[in-house]
């Protein structure tokens, strides 16, 4: 599978996100970031064509002419939630005005985009679901909660599809398993790139990003919870001034 091949894939099934079937849409962005996840670990630069070649060698970008959401009151948990997503896919998210912005490379972006799209609406699904007859401050609080544990969740299972795609090269030869580590290597050097190159050449001030709110214990805990119902992974091996945010 050529790197375009898999982000055609992923797409395909990230199109299936705006299913009106929960289920059916959540299995397929778990699928889709897996698909990301396998193709980037098992890339072989000895076997690459040209267009992987071409890809894994993209520029570095601000896409902000192209902001990944804009709201005049933008709420802390999309942009929390898109800096999680950001990271498993080695780009930023910083913060202009109402816009959450990303700097990284073209192909890496495309899935930020999908991905927040599909799981932003699933943090509105559940809390159109289970807020109705609460205040603006359980809202919020519930939507931060869910955000948390989708992020969470996304760090676990891309730890889990590491820990797999390991075991699998590891019964295939022992080069094999060098160039899958040797790949997951290359991608916290992507990552790392993505923030020297913002640093260089763009002026980002820390911040927790977003609006804030008051805190409500028992809203945060029930958004948590509704956040780990959200499916992230299928079961199955599947194949090959503006404000920074932390």
């Amino acid at each position: 599978m050529t790197h375009t091949e898999a982000m055609q894939k992923a797409a395909k099934l990230l199109r299936l996100a705006q299913s009106d079937n929960a289920n059916e849409a959540a299995l397929a962005a778990s699928r889709a970031q897996e698909i990301i996840d396998r193709f980037k670990l098992s890339m072989d630069a000895l076997q690459m064509d040209e267009a992987q070649i071409i890809a894994s060698n993209e520029p570095i970008q601000d896409f902000g002419a192209d902001p990944l959401t804009r709201d005049a009151n933008l709420a802390r948990w999309k942009a929390y939630l898109a800096s999680g997503i950001a990271k498993q896919n080695q780009c930023m998210i910083y913060r202009s005005g109402g816009a959450l912005k990303i700097i990284g490379r073209a192909s890496d972006a495309v899935a930020v985009r999908y991905l927040f799209s599909w799981l932003s609406s699933e943090v509105e699904r559940l809390a159109n679901r289970d807020c109705h007859g609460y205040g603006v401050t359980y809202w919020n609080n519930y939507r931060i909660g869910a955000a948390e544990s989708i992020c969470r969740r996304l760090r676990e299972e891309s730890a889990r599809t590491l820990e797999t795609v390991r075991t699998e090269a590891a019964q295939i030869s022992s080069a094999a398993l060098v160039v899958v580590n040797n790949n997951a290597l290359a991608l916290v050097r992507k990552e790392q790139e993505v923030h020297a190159w913002a640093k260089s050449n763009m002026r980002l001030r820390s911040s927790s990003g977003g609006r804030g709110s008051r805190y409500d214990h028992s809203a945060r805990q029930a958004g948590r919870t509704a956040g780990n119902s959200v499916s992230l992974r299928a079961s199955g091996r599947i194949g090959g001034g503006s404000l920074k945010l932390n």
